[in-house]
């Protein structure tokens, strides 16, 4: 299964109930030529709780608050970890931009804010969370010497999570017809892995992996499946 990066990272925010925006422009004051987008732009909120028997459990690595908001603004990178220059350079007032477009801090507070994400990654009051996230195949050493609190996620954790998720919930889970084909074709591979190696090896997101014939014809049997579904839609 092949998978753009930044749908991967939408359904793994999704699955953790954040509320997302994928590829937020930031736009200029003048002119037409956008500044930079953000690759994820999310918000999970503190009472968040899926099933009123046996809740899910959210993934710890990336939920860092239960008593207030958490905002996000996710760099995603099919290789390292990396955190783009439109969201550390201050000059660039990006984010800024950011913080007046998504409307949750007042204006008075907007430089305070994008100052301290711009130094730390990082920006918390009695309120609100928020935060910069970087998704990515491996670490960076750069990203954890000069922003230190910044979440570094990498994909095989993300597809472990999902792997998880949607086998152990697995009957909650098993009618979604309004989910994008992205979500459905990871949900029927994961119930069709036979462990989660297997799952992880069927999914192609940073080095493309030549399936072997097993995964191959399971791979055919989900996309067969998913048309059937449609069709009775």
């Amino acid at each position: 299964m092949r998978i753009d990066p930044e749908r991967l990272a939408y359904w793994y925010f999704r699955l953790n109930g954040f509320l997302n925006i994928v590829n937020f422009v930031v736009h200029p004051d003048v002119g037409r030529r956008q500044r930079t987008d953000a690759d994820i732009l999310g918000v999970r909120f503190p009472y968040r709780a899926e099933l009123l028997e046996n809740p899910m459990f959210d993934d710890e690595v990336l939920i860092q608050t239960t008593n207030k908001p958490l905002v996000v603004l996710a760099e995603v990178k099919t290789s390292r970890c990396r955190l783009n220059g439109p969201w550390t350079d201050p000059q660039r007032e990006n984010m800024q931009r950011v913080l007046r477009a998504v409307g949750v801090f007042p204006q008075e507070i907007i430089e305070q804010v994008a100052q301290s994400l711009y130094r730390s990654g990082v920006w918390e009051n009695e309120n609100y969370l928020m935060t910069l996230v970087c998704l990515g195949a491996e670490e960076s050493t750069q990203v954890k010497q000069d922003y230190p609190q910044v979440p570094q996620i990498l994909w095989n954790h993300i597809l472990e999570f999902i792997f998880e998720r949607f086998t152990s919930y697995r009957r909650q889970k098993s009618e979604h017809p309004q989910w994008d084909a992205e979500g459905r074709r990871l949900y029927l591979l994961a119930c069709k892995a036979r462990d989660k190696q297997e799952f992880i090896e069927g999914v192609d997101v940073v080095v493309p992996i030549r399936p072997v014939k097993e995964m191959r014809g399971l791979l055919r049997g989900i996309d067969t499946e998913i048309e059937r579904e449609d069709d009775r839609l």
